[in-house]
């Protein structure tokens, strides 16, 4: 729970415009599989986004010096609400562009800008007040391209969230209970179904410290299921010690703690 407490000049230069990453990612709401939820503080999301099978986040080029991202409050007292929105402008007339447009007004999304000052993402959008596509081309003496606007239609008690979590771009790893929970394999892993139940263990691991890592269930008639304590190359420890079921589709989030040599799994959050 946010307590009071006092806001200091965050330093010299931090109020000066912010270099941006150029690529946006999006990922239709529709897509998504479990969203990290925001802690009690109610800005900071805890955990990754995980997709239903065969989706895919994907990034949109903006000019960097083009970026408009903001949030207002609106509405009159009691009735008060932040509605997030955001703009890039992209150059060009190209055929993925204008299909893009064409195939995506009403779409809800959520959208995740970078920037090159601090080390988190920034996520606008939420699961019931998605942003919604807005589009104005231009093909005059002042340039060609199109400025893609995107604003809630509803707004909602929340500002745009802070991440840190994976960038989905690829399919999950398929494995069975033994994992190898490596750089090269990514992020992501799908536990295998089973028929008959057995443990998962951590065979291997070489994240680094802070990484998040998404294991799914894909179920069966007698799941695998995942303890605390110590596996073979990290030590697990779960909530309240509550076993994980790898069911169809339930998603477990750990973040990676290094400690005097000992690696750990924290889990932040599952459904």
């Amino acid at each position: 729970m946010w307590m009071p407490k006092s806001i200091l000049n965050p330093g010299a230069g931090a109020g000066a415009v912010a270099s941006n990453d150029p690529n946006m990612v999006f990922v239709r709401s529709e897509d998504i599989l479990s969203r990290p939820e925001r802690n009690a503080n109610g800005v900071l999301l805890q955990g990754s986004y995980t997709l239903k099978e065969g989706a895919r986040m994907f990034t949109i080029y903006g000019t960097p010096t083009s970026h408009v991202k903001n949030y207002t409050t609106e509405g009159d007292e009691d009735k008060e609400t932040i509605k997030q929105k955001l703009e890039i402008w992209t150059p060009g007339d190209s055929l993925d562009l204008n299909e893009f447009v064409q195939n995506n007004l009403g779409v809800g999304y959520e959208i995740i800008a970078d920037n090159c000052v601090d080390e988190r993402k920034r996520v606008y959008g939420t699961k019931c007040s998605p942003m919604k596509l807005r589009a104005e081309k231009s093909d005059d003496s002042s340039g060609r391209g199109v400025k893609l606007m995107f604003e809630q239609a509803v707004g909602s008690k929340y500002v745009p969230a802070h991440y840190d979590g994976n960038l989905v771009f690829a399919e999950p790893t398929d494995t069975d209970v033994t994992i190898e929970v490596t750089k090269a394999n990514g992020n992501q892993y799908r536990v295998e179904e089973l028929d008959a139940t057995a443990a998962v263990d951590i065979a291997s691991i070489d994240h680094d410290h802070g990484a998040f890592i998404d294991f799914i269930g894909d179920g069966g008639d007698d799941p695998a299921t995942l303890s605390s304590g110590a596996a073979t190359a990290a030590t697990v420890l779960l909530v309240d010690g509550v076993d994980w079921t790898a069911l169809k589709n339930s998603v477990i989030t750990f973040k990676v703690f290094k400690d005097d040599g000992t690696t750990y799994l924290v889990e932040q959050s599952r459904t």
